[in-house]
């Protein structure tokens, strides 16, 4: 009489499959995580991204030209990427409904210095994008709109400081392994990059870039070949060690004032 069970054979054909199965179970969780993780890493920099898109245009555009500042530039080449300008805004509040202060002459009230900087993070490859407010004194408050004589790192503890953005690239980054298969370096703005645009030739001449404001007096202009425009780079990087997820927007915005 035979005894029923299963041979050596058979047990071993059973655990590889039993493995195998177990592999390809494994290697479809995998691909659903990471799947998941790049839709919800894509949904997070979008709209952190809109968000300070919105705080960029609307704070850039209420300003006065002559008042910007950014940097790093030639007399400030140890500044942080950003950038500085008054602000007509109230400084109570960071609302972004808030209408702009305009005084009993009918003349915007200037009231404050917004600051935008770049701090870098842990890895040393990113950086947060904030966004700090400094009031006017009273003798400030004249009317004249003009450029603020502090730096951006004079508020490094600021409590009141707002992040827009994580995951701006510094300077000086090596991102590999692009979608294309390609490489690429940051300059030494970083992935916050402020200047403004000049035009030689005429209106459909070749656009160049300066960090030198077309309202700074103490630095030498030619003002045939400026123009109003202020262009803003982000760049976001979106870490992964094999596909990295690098987002690049460019954009010009023409203060109103």
């Amino acid at each position: 009489m035979r005894r029923a069970g299963m041979t050596l054979l058979e047990v071993m054909i059973y655990v590889v499959m039993a493995l195998m199965a177990s592999l390809a179970v494994g290697a479809l969780f995998s691909l659903g995580r990471s799947a998941q993780k790049t839709t919800l890493s894509g949904y997070l920099v979008s709209g952190q991204t809109d968000t300070a898109l919105r705080w960029i245009r609307r704070d850039l555009t209420e300003t006065a030209l002559v008042s910007v500042r950014t940097y790093p530039s030639p007399l400030k080449p140890e500044q942080a990427p950003g950038c500085s300008f008054v602000s007509a805004r109230d400084i109570s509040t960071n609302d972004t409904t808030q209408k702009l202060n305009i005084s009993k002459y009918g003349k915007l009230l200037w009231t404050k210095n917004v600051f935008y900087s770049v701090k870098p993070g842990s890895d040393g490859r990113r950086g947060d994008l904030v966004r700090w407010e400094n009031g006017l004194t009273v003798a400030e408050k004249d009317f004249v709109p003009r450029s603020t004589s502090t730096m951006p790192d004079a508020f490094s503890n600021n409590d009141a400081r707002r992040v827009l953005l994580h995951d701006i690239l510094l300077p000086k980054q090596k991102v590999p392994n692009l979608q294309d298969n390609t490489n690429y370096q940051s300059d030494d703005h970083g992935g916050f990059n402020v200047q403004f645009v000049r035009r030689t030739g005429g209106s459909d001449g070749v656009e160049s870039l300066t960090p030198i404001c077309p309202g700074d007096t103490s630095q030498p202009q030619v003002d045939a070949n400026n123009t109003r425009l202020i262009y803003v780079r982000l760049e976001v990087l979106s870490d992964d060690k094999y596909k990295p997820s690098f987002y690049q927007l460019e954009f010009k915005v023409c203060p109103r004032y």
